[in-house]
C-alpha cells in the first residue's frame, strides 16, 4: 500500500493533525514510519484503525471549484455594474427633483402681468 503524509491522513480521516498525534500516534494505535526524514502512515494503517476512508480531491472537485471561482468573478463583475448604475440613477433623480423645484418655484412667483386699464371717454364707458 502506498504511504502518506500525517497531515494527508488526518485530512482523509477528516480529524485534526493534533488529534491525530495525541489519540492515535502517541498512544501507538498507529504505526508511522520514517522515510528520509518524513512522518508517513501507511494506508493500510488508516484503514484498519478507522475503516473505509475518503479519498482526496478529484478532477471533478477541481473543475467544479474553478467553474464556482468563475462564476463568483462574474457575480462581482455583476454586481459592481450594478452598483455603477443605481448610483447614476440616484444622480440623475437628485438633478431631475432639482430641476421640478426649481420649474414649481419660478411657476409659484410668476405674476400676472397687469392689464393697461382703459380710459373712459367722457366718463361714460
Amino acid at each position: 500500500m502506498s504511504k502518506v503524509s500525517i497531515t494527508e491522513a488526518s485530512k482523509l480521516v477528516n480529524i485534526s493533525r493534533a488529534t491525530m498525534y495525541n489519540k492515535y500516534i502517541n498512544t501507538g494505535i498507529i504505526s508511522v514510519e520514517s522515510v528520509d526524514g518524513v512522518k508517513q502512515i501507511d494506508i493500510s494503517e488508516l484503514i484498519r484503525v478507522f475503516g473505509a476512508i475518503q479519498q482526496l480531491g478529484n478532477k471533478n472537485d477541481i473543475i467544479n471549484t474553478d467553474i464556482d471561482n468563475k462564476i463568483d468573478t462574474a457575480k462581482d463583475k455583476i454586481i459592481t455594474i450594478l452598483e455603477s448604475q443605481l448610483s447614476e440613477a440616484r444622480d440623475r433623480e437628485k438633478w431631475l427633483m432639482l430641476q421640478l423645484e426649481k420649474t414649481t418655484h419660478l411657476l409659484e412667483n410668476k405674476q400676472e402681468p397687469e392689464k393697461p386699464k382703459r380710459k373712459k371717454l367722457l366718463g361714460i364707458f
